[in-house]
């Protein structure tokens, strides 16, 4: 067997008055065993010898034990210093390599530096085996989930709890794969530790003001009267919208709070019903995901279920300045022509969109080409009204197609006044909508009904 050579894993550099090398300190009186530095050979093990100098025996001998470390490590191509030292100083061996000290030494300099030798063996064809890619990948991903779940517990200590979770959440994926289940890092162990720390998070809400939905999110971690803030931690805020289909849809905005576990949610959307719940939960779903497509669904069952039950309500109801009657809604539709058409599908989709929503409006005609021309009249016949919406959309040139259906395209504009200030409020000034098939009425009800909705929408923020 090939006798391994072993070099000093650091050159030291002794500030004392009497030596300043390794040899100086033997030759002033201390010792160093017949074996240092080159070993024994024994045939079908590989021989280490390390040494650690300190002021005192314990110091020595810790530094000869990271020395030792030091050159497994090497031998093997990865650093084991963090998986063995506990179980080397306590048993004297290493398991998992079949190491054991076969023989220590001590000895103090006339300085009084103490000195410590250890010669230790390791069966070749198992420390071999370790040296295989296989086994260097995985315990790369050993010391990977080790550095996660130490990872997650400065998270954890710095009142981040759910990037704790997180971290525990990508340790278990490690492990799932590469079958780690060894110092506590198994998945059901990882798991175990992320439950504990979900079940503690609470969603607390303050300052509610339904009239104008804004309201106060606080995530904590429940400790009684001392539940410290959980910083930095994702919440998604879930709602119903009016979409411009005149669809009532459910719609989520991430948010994360600040270093006090709070932020405001505030009625920053504009097609937010009138009224409704807005419900508040942990985000941690993608995570969750991620990790369970190496351990299966099952795993996490109780988990994800955990993590949905965090979550809060808060009820509102935006008061609006305008009811039965305060708004007029003139919107007249036109033919490619320019003709004035007598439906009125694009006022019946607007006026219907906001009557789901509590605000009735009257309606009316102008029956005019433009607005400039009857806006005097407006202003005169309509100061009764907090609002008067009036908009024009007519067809654009049809395009029939090869395919022997026809697009239609309607423009138009949209102005919104205060006939009592004669000022206006907004100005759409193009809103288009696009429709196509083989039926002219179909197509027409289709296309002007989307550019009520959408005129609606657009309008919204300015009706509250």
């Amino acid at each position: 067997m090939r006798r391994v050579r072993i070099l000093l894993a650091a050159v030291v550099i002794l500030v004392l008055s009497s030596c300043s090398s390794l040899t100086q300190m033997m030759n002033s009186g201390a010792e160093a065993p017949m074996w240092y530095p080159d070993g024994r050979s024994i045939r079908g093990t590989v021989c280490f010898v390390a040494y650690g100098w300190g002021g005192s025996p314990v110091v020595s001998r810790d530094a000869a034990y990271n020395d030792l470390l030091d050159q497994i490590s090497e031998y093997l191509g990865y650093d084991v210093a963090g998986r063995y030292y506990r179980e080397l100083s306590a048993n004297q061996s290493i398991a998992e390599i079949a190491l054991e000290i076969d023989s220590t030494f001590t000895s103090t300099s006339m300085e009084g530096v103490s000195h410590y030798y250890l010669m230790a063996y390791a069966e070749q064809p198992v420390i071999d085996q370790m040296r295989s890619q296989e086994r260097i990948v995985q315990a790369r991903m050993e010391d990977e989930v080790a550095h996660l779940c130490a990872s997650s517990l400065q998270y954890y200590k710095d009142n981040n709890d759910v990037e704790a979770i997180n971290e525990l959440l990508r340790a278990i994926q490690i492990a799932a794969r590469y079958d780690i289940d060894g110092d506590g890092h198994s998945p059901e162990e990882l798991l175990a530790k992320a439950t504990g720390y979900l079940e503690d998070i609470r969603i607390r809400l303050s300052r509610e003001h339904g009239e104008d939905a804004t309201v106060s999110v606080r995530v904590e971690r429940d400790r009684g009267l001392l539940s410290p803030p959980v910083v930095g931690a994702p919440v998604e805020a879930s709602f119903t919208i009016h979409t411009h289909e005149d669809r009532m849809e459910t719609y989520s905005v991430p948010f994360v709070t600040g270093d006090d576990g709070r932020f405001v949610f505030e009625e920053y959307y504009p097609v937010m019903t009138q009224s409704g719940t807005v419900v508040f939960s942990i985000d941690i779903d993608d995570a969750i995901d991620e990790a369970a497509k190496e351990t299966g669904e099952a795993f996490f069952a109780q988990f994800r279920q955990l993590a949905g039950s965090i979550r809060t309500g808060f009820d509102y109801s935006i008061e609006t300045t305008m009811s039965e009657g305060d708004v007029l809604v003139i919107m007249d539709e036109y033919d490619e022509d320019g003709q004035i058409l007598e439906s009125t599908w694009a006022r019946d989709a607007f006026v219907g969109y906001f009557a789901r929503e509590g605000i009735d409006m009257d309606v009316a005609s102008a029956r005019d080409e433009g607005f400039s021309s009857s806006i005097g009249d407006l202003v005169s016949g309509y100061s009764q009204y907090d609002r008067v919406i009036w908009s024009s959309v007519g067809l654009s040139e049809v395009e029939v197609q090869p395919e022997g259906y026809t697009v239609y395209v309607a423009e138009g504009y949209t102005m919104m006044l205060d006939p009592r200030t004669s000022q206006i409020v907004n100005l759409d000034e193009i809103t288009r909508s696009v429709a196509w098939g083989t039926d002219r009425d179909e197509c027409l009800e289709s296309l002007f009904s989307r550019y009520g909705l959408t005129v609606a929408v657009n309008m919204t923020p300015y009706l509250d």
